[in-house]
């Protein structure tokens, strides 16, 4: 009882003290993000300010191109497709390896001539009047897209061939893996189940200029019996799982190691994560798209997913965080998109039968929801896409402006608190569509996501506590212009930044660094660029 009394007692006064012990928050530090005057939640407060710094990559040979993809896997840059000078004609399907500068070296750049894997792990396509008959190397291309999961590259579409239209792969998936630089590919099974629409596709249709992001889920598939047929009990049956079969692989101190190399799996040969793709130029029309594709790498089979709100588009951002995907900007065929935030929360469907368990796709959970630019007072997730009414910055909070073909990408900075960094992108079209240049941005901007509060608590989602709890409020779901610099001061290369440009490709450096790489793309002039640069938070 003496315990639980100083406990209390201790206790209370650290509650007492809360207010009196807390930094300021002017100097509480929040994942990046600096607050000059608080978060800005009134008028006539300041909004709040994040800094950002730009390294160029020095010491490579130019390597100019628009409209191509840009993936970063252990440290490498891979860039494939696009264009050059001339806007009609893509240029090889080789691929070009960037290694990112790291503890004191150079950056390298080298390319990669396409050739194939020499077994190709194929399925049964689905069978269509006029099948394409397809090689076992992409075309060159542009306007693709691409995502990473574990060591592979999935690209899809784009458009290429003499008359530069979307090309017909009949839903074909292509992979690069960056352990042996050679490509395979995936084609589309024929789905268990039919589609809810009378006479839609079971594949999505021939595009360009979509978006594509990945994630690893579903992964776990399980199918080991959780039940061992000679087991008397449960526990038997967990405790013969564990221990496997001796007798074929060995004991830890004396594995037989052939038969377990022999018994390995490769994760990424089986394939497991989903592949998502969004919107885009559809072939053969001025159409866009609106819709959303998954396919799931282990099954080989495209899933339709809830199409995003507002006029279709093509150009638009898409980016993947804490199991939800966020969609801003793209061009509807008149302008850039403007003034609202869309998302779609994702979820992992399992089965559990007994016998066996494990993970089966990726499903919606329910429809999408868009966050509009709107008063302070009324800035939240709506069910609707209502137009948003022209506001002065005084009345809003700040908000990205209209744009397209732009970077989008989520990163982590620490301390629990996840952004989606935009940058850049096309102001407005030229008149020439795809051939020519338009207006463009050249500003950066960060989004810090939303947590699940419903899980354990971290670092960064204990400090959005402590603000609420105190009457302040924390960045979550709000905007944040990036105040960006050199990342080194006696870098003049990186002193002005890469500028204004749009149509450039761009990805996360993944597990090198929390960072941004971005390269190339077209500037105010129409002349296509070919360089490279790092984006770094706080």
């Amino acid at each position: 009882m003496d315990t639980f009394k100083l406990l209390q007692r201790r206790t209370t006064d650290l509650f007492d003290s809360l207010p009196q012990s807390l930094p300021s928050i002017q100097s509480l530090h929040l994942g990046g993000a600096h607050h000059s005057h608080g978060y800005d939640h009134g008028h006539g407060q300041n909004h709040i300010t994040m800094k950002g710094t730009w390294e160029k990559i020095s010491g490579l040979p130019p390597l100019p191109r628009s409209s191509h993809s840009l993936n970063v896997v252990g440290g490498t840059v891979y860039i494939f497709g696009g264009e050059n000078e001339d806007a009609r004609k893509p240029v090889s399907n080789d691929m070009h390896a960037v290694t990112l500068p790291s503890s004191g070296a150079h950056a390298d750049c080298y390319a990669i001539e396409a050739k194939a894997a020499p077994t190709t792990k194929k399925s049964q396509p689905i069978p269509t009047p006029e099948a394409p008959e397809l090689g076992d190397l992409p075309t060159p291309r542009v306007g693709h897209a691409t995502a990473v999961i574990g060591h592979r590259i999935f690209l899809f579409g784009g458009r290429g061939g003499p008359d530069m239209s979307a090309l017909d792969e009949n839903g074909r998936v292509w992979v690069f893996d960056t352990r042996t630089n050679d490509w395979s590919y995936l084609d589309p099974s024929t789905p268990a189940a039919p589609t809810s629409q009378p006479g839609a596709s079971a594949i999505p249709a021939p595009r360009s200029f979509h978006v594509a992001v990945a994630t690893d889920k579903p992964r776990d598939f399980n199918s080991a019996p959780v039940h061992h047929p000679k087991a008397s009990t449960r526990a038997d049956a967990w405790r013969d799982w564990a221990l496997g079969d001796s007798e074929e692989v060995g004991i830890p101190q004396r594995p037989i190691v052939g038969n377990v190399a022999a018994n390995a799996i490769d994760a990424d040969i089986e394939g497991y994560g989903t592949f998502i793709i969004h919107g885009g130029c559809l072939s053969g029309s001025p159409e866009r798209a609106s819709d959303v594709w998954a396919f799931d790498i282990h099954s080989r089979t495209w899933q339709r997913l809830p199409d995003a709100p507002g006029a279709p588009r093509g150009g638009a951002s898409l980016a993947i965080a804490h199991s939800r995907l966020y969609r801003f900007g793209g061009f509807n065929g008149i302008g850039e998109e403007r003034g609202q935030l869309d998302m779609l929360e994702l979820g992992v469907d399992s089965f559990d039968d007994d016998f066996s368990a494990g993970e089966v796709s990726i499903a919606a959970r329910g429809g999408w929801q868009s966050l509009l630019q709107t008063p302070r007072e009324n800035v939240g997730y709506k069910d609707e896409d209502p137009t948003a009414a022209p506001l002065t910055e005084d009345e809003a909070d700040p908000w990205p402006s209209a744009r397209s073909v732009a970077g989008f990408q989520a990163v982590s900075v620490g301390g629990g608190r996840d952004y989606l960094v935009l940058m850049l992108g096309e102001r407005e079209p030229s008149g020439a569509g795809h051939e020519s240049a338009g207006g463009f941005w050249d500003d950066v901007w960060a989004f810090q996501v939303p947590g699940h509060h419903g899980g354990g608590v971290t670092a960064g989602g204990l400090a959005n506590s402590v603000l609420l709890a105190v009457g302040r409020k924390s960045g979550e779901g709000r905007w944040a212009r990036v105040e960006m610099g050199p990342h080194d001061d006696e870098d003049d290369e990186s002193a002005g930044g890469p500028g204004a440009r749009g149509w450039f490709a761009s990805a996360t450096m993944e597990d090198v660094e929390e960072g941004i790489v971005l390269w190339g793309g077209l500037d105010g002039g129409n002349r296509r660029l070919g360089d490279g640069w790092i984006l770094r938070l706080g």
